[in-house]
């Protein structure tokens, strides 16, 4: 599994640096798909922190890149969606 694989990795940046924080965020998850729970679970056994954010698969992520962003989008779900991972990001470094 790549999520094994990562999480070593951040458990070695850990062990160089002390203070560097990390959490896992499920993204591009499809509505109502009885995978999340699953990948939630699995998750959890791994020891490493799962943020609470989730963000689904949509198109306007997609187009994103070639348009004026997310947050100048008409997706409001998705905007919702990325405003609450970065300001989960940002309450997570400030402690």
């Amino acid at each position: 599994m790549a999520i094994k694989s990562t999480l070593a990795l951040i458990k070695f940046a850990q062990a160089q640096n002390q203070r560097l924080k990390a959490g896992i965020v499920l993204n591009m998850l499809k509505p109502r798909s009885g995978i999340t729970a699953e990948v939630v679970e699995l998750i959890h056994t791994l020891g490493t922190p799962l943020l609470k954010s989730r963000v689904f698969d949509r198109v306007s992520l997609a187009r994103s890149s070639m348009t004026a962003g997310i947050l100048k989008s008409t997706d409001q779900k998705a905007i919702e969606e990325i405003t609450f991972l970065a300001e989960e990001i940002v309450d997570l470094i400030s402690v």
